[in-house]
């Protein structure tokens, strides 16, 4: 790896005044998905930061079970790359179930307005983050690996089955990669809290150049799992009227027609685990 492109990058994700925060910090909550923009924000802290405890906290739709797999392997893929490091602690998980979840146009008219985002995975996801700074005393920070949409121009290349974009600020309006918030939650004289999202204001393509650029896209992206398609609907893709496509193992395999899959080919040229793409007319 050349560390001096590393360092560079260390360099431009932790700035001085974001240092001068997480440098005081015994404990650091990492959001671990099991995709690669966490996984990479993972590897970065724990370059930076071998000092720190870092606390990878990671959740699981019950109907996608098998991307436990892929957060395990990403896991030890990064104790592989940072040997000389032990500070990555054993996974918070926990699981919810999105069985019976029905989108309503009413939902996705109030996303496309404001940005608020209505699935269980975000719902449940707030409530649990909120319960484990109560649990860990030292915890004060998560980090985690939200990127910025596509520029809308390209999206409708990106999404397949219904031609849509996100709302216009999510991709244009500059936000604070660390943000500070009372939280008034939990009764304690400092009970201010953080959040670390080093990857806000670029997209998942241009992160892929620094992933690339470090060789990581040969060891660490090749594990990690981005599709979130839950297994019943493998069936559906595979009718003729709908994808027609093969799947041989559902659920644990990339269905290359949700958004995470389609923004990561986008990005990367790949699917998960380096699967490639094969219906000509949804090639990009």
């Amino acid at each position: 790896m050349d560390i001096e492109k590393l360092n560079n990058i260390l360099d431009e994700v932790f700035t001085p005044e974001i240092d001068d925060v997480i440098s005081k910090q015994k404990l650091i909550g990492v959001r671990l998905s099991g995709g690669i923009d966490s996984a990479f924000m993972t590897f970065l802290t724990m370059s930076k930061y071998p000092n720190i405890k870092i606390l990878p906290i990671t959740m699981f739709n019950k109907l996608r079970p098998a991307a436990m797999d892929a957060v395990d392997n990403v896991i030890n893929t990064l104790k592989l790359l940072n040997p000389n490091n032990n500070n990555l602690l054993d996974s918070e998980i926990s699981f919810f179930d999105s069985s019976g979840f029905v989108k309503t146009q009413e939902m996705i008219d109030e996303f496309e307005k404001t940005g608020k985002k209505y699935n269980p995975k975000d719902i449940f996801q707030k409530k649990w983050f909120y319960s484990l700074w109560k649990k860990y005393e030292n915890l004060n920070i998560y980090f985690s690996g939200e990127t910025l949409n596509p520029p809308i121009e390209e999206q409708p290349k990106i999404i397949t089955g219904e031609l849509r974009k996100f709302p216009e600020d999510r991709n244009h309006k500059k936000e604070k990669v660390l943000s500070k918030r009372r939280a008034h939650h939990i009764q304690a004289p400092n009970n201010f809290k953080y959040e670390f999202r080093p990857f806000r204001n670029k997209n998942k393509k241009q992160v892929a150049q620094w992933v690339k650029s470090l060789g990581l896209d040969k060891t660490l992206f090749p594990v990690t799992e981005t599709c979130e398609t839950e297994v019943e609907m493998y069936k559906e893709y595979g009718k003729p009227d709908f994808f027609n496509l093969v799947y041989k193992k559902p659920g644990a395999e990339p269905c290359k027609r949700c958004w995470p899959c389609r923004e990561k080919y986008w990005a990367y040229g790949y699917y998960d685990f380096g699967a490639t793409e094969t219906i000509n007319e949804f090639k990009l």
